[in-house]
């Protein structure tokens, strides 16, 4: 029996009526003590400051932020915990409002208008939820998980209608834990009692970390397939296509996410990400556009989110990209923005002035581009202002077409840098091959599985390998040559097409480009080339 006289319920809505209206459903319950809020900063505020057992958020809470917005701050800032229940009301009918309320994961979604009966039922069941599994989230709190997990094996094989939330969390523990058998046996025992997408999912996680990821794979569509909206299911298929290195796949999967929870500024900026990582400029410029806006209201918003915009854009502009008429105006005024509502370090301080002198100088501002320049490199003089600056300022040195400078920079922060893989990561990006460990190790592995499939005479799937690794590094002369290995076997058997043979010899020129006598590799490409004009002249 729910004991509702000892409740602190939060109602918050911009319409009085709609509170007074809710207050009498809850004095009708018997609820004593009953707080109000009449807007998205009133609701967080009093969310701080107190616990209560149930909040009631309105999605629309007027201008400005929502219901949604609330949550995620309140998480965010840690406002709220399992002690809180979180029911989002709503009259929103649009399946982007919807699917993005329910994407937050509040504790419950009520469509508007309510009832006392239908609020009581639902309260009651959530009340009685939570106590059941009080015990359990005290031991999780307070690290004991050995307790928790025996308190969630003796729920789920209990009559309780609770079992079933049990055996989710039971799955989820042992997964953390590392404990896949342990996994697996739970949620083939919740799928005995029905199809449940949360227990399908749990087991594709299993063969996920088991590193089966075709099976994976194949059993996340079929979910995403049976269950197009949920959520969760895409967020794992796409970490199992990039798991495959498969980043278009990746992308795919994110971007149908993003078209199911379009108001989700999360999804936004992983595929942005992504669809950047591909090269897919147009795609990743439209969410960050996306992600921008949303930023405005939300607390996941971040200047990095401007300063890529802008920095995209800059590239492709540099790359002589086609771009809609107005990119440049608009990533300045996305800057601006960035300037004037973040409070930005040093360190951002620095990529504002110099992204904003790479748009200006596209945009033959020569001034405009000289002083923020000239004011950015003031910065760097008194101060050491971090990796991100230290990046942003050899892609300005290089739209400026000071290559001489970038490159001494360059050898100057390899040295700097020595001992941070992370920084030595982002400077691979300037580089011909990588520095860092990570892409030494992540090249390297691609490079093996394409010779193993090259010395088989798999030349297709070879050079698919090697692909990757030319996306990754596309100035690497290993990777080009290996390429041009393929592609000469590839023509002895003559199977490779006009496109390849001219691809050959395109990679050929290339590495022409890079190398001189003295490098490591400048032997086989000339026992190639001759290989590849032998051939052709045949």
């Amino acid at each position: 029996m729910v004991k509702y006289k000892n409740l602190r319920i939060l109602v918050a809505d911009d319409f009085s009526n709609f509170r007074t209206s809710v207050c009498q459903m809850l004095a009708e319950l018997g609820v004593v003590e009953v707080h109000t809020a009449s807007s998205a900063e009133e609701t967080v505020e009093s969310c701080v400051k107190n616990t209560f057992d149930v909040v009631l958020c309105d999605y629309n809470l007027g201008v400005g932020r929502s219901g949604q917005h609330v949550l995620e701050e309140l998480r965010f800032r840690r406002g709220i915990d399992h002690r809180s229940l979180f029911i989002i009301l709503s009259a929103e009918t649009s399946r982007s409002i919807v699917m993005s309320a329910y994407d937050s994961q509040p504790d419950d979604y009520m469509m508007k208008p309510i009832n006392s009966n239908m609020l009581g039922k639902r309260l009651a069941r959530l009340l009685k939820q939570r106590e059941a599994l009080k015990p359990i989230y005290s031991a999780l709190c307070k690290g004991n998980t050995p307790v928790a997990v025996d308190l969630l094996i003796d729920l789920s094989l209990s009559e309780s209608r609770f079992a079933v939330p049990a055996q989710k969390m039971l799955g989820e523990q042992f997964i953390a834990m590392g404990e896949l058998d342990k996994a697996e046996r739970v949620y083939t025992k919740a799928l005995e009692a029905r199809p449940l997408d949360w227990a399908r999912l749990g087991l594709a996680k299993v063969k996920q970390l088991r590193g089966e990821l075709d099976i994976a794979g194949s059993w996340l569509e079929k979910i995403v397939s049976d269950s197009p909206l949920y959520l969760p299911a895409y967020d794992v298929l796409a970490d199992n296509w990039e798991r495959l290195g498969e980043n278009k796949h990746m992308q795919a999967a994110v971007q149908r996410s993003v078209d199911i929870s379009p108001m989700s500024i999360l999804r936004q900026q992983r595929l942005a990400d992504v669809a950047h990582s591909n090269n897919d400029i147009a795609t990743a410029l439209e969410a960050l556009r996306r992600a921008v806006k949303l930023g405005e209201l939300s607390c996941y918003g971040c200047a990095e989110d401007h300063f890529d915009f802008a920095r995209i854009a800059a590239s492709a502009a540099e790359q002589k990209m086609d771009l809609p008429a107005g990119t440049a105006d608009e990533a300045l005024q996305v800057l601006q923005n960035a300037s004037q509502r973040f409070a930005l370090t040093p360190n951002q301080m620095a990529q504002f002035k110099l992204l904003s002198s790479r748009v200006h100088m596209l945009e033959n501002h020569s001034d405009a581009a000289d002083q923020l320049f000239e004011e950015a490199e003031a910065l760097f003089s008194d101060q050491t202002l971090g990796i991100d600056a230290d990046i942003e300022r050899i892609a300005t040195l290089l739209s400026r077409g000071k290559k001489s400078a970038a490159k001494g920079m360059l050898a100057e922060l390899q040295e700097y840098y020595i001992g941070d893989q992370s920084a030595l990561e982002k400077i691979d990006c300037f580089l011909n091959e990588p520095v860092s460990e990570s892409n030494i190790q992540r090249i390297a592995q691609i490079n093996q599985e394409g010779i193993v499939l090259h010395n088989n005479a798999n030349y297709d799937d070879a050079l698919q390998c090697f692909e990757k690794a030319r996306k990754l590094f596309p100035k690497h002369v290993g990777i080009q040559l290996n390429i041009v290995q393929s592609l000469i076997g590839k023509m002895k058997l003559d199977t490779a097409n006009q496109d390849e043979r001219d691809q050959c010899f395109a990679a050929l020129t290339l590495v022409d480009s890079l190398i001189d006598e003295q490098h490591p590799q400048f032997d086989r490409y000339s026992r190639l080339k001759v290989m590849a004009k032998n051939i052709k002249g045949t």
